[in-house]
């Protein structure tokens, strides 16, 4: 189950970069407004039933590693 869950965290984010291009996409204004709120609602379903799945601890680990402050400090290492 812990695998399904990372696998909808990371399935959320392509809608996201669907969204990100359909400005660019030759299809109609008015098929282009209604697929960004379906994308967005399908992305953020995804997340958080793949958040409800990881589990509490496995959310807080990824919450820490991904947090501005610790890549920040992962980046000062590197330098």
């Amino acid at each position: 189950m812990r695998n399904l869950g990372l696998v909808l965290i990371v399935f959320s984010f392509f809608p996201w970069a669907v969204v990100a291009l359909l400005p660019v996409l030759p299809i109609p204004v008015g098929q282009k407004a209604l697929l960004v709120p379906v994308l967005a609602v399908v992305a953020e379903v995804c997340f958080w039933l793949g958040l409800l799945l990881v589990g509490k601890e496995a959310a807080a680990f990824y919450r820490r590693y991904f947090s501005p402050r610790y890549v920040w400090q992962r980046l000062k290492k590197l330098i």
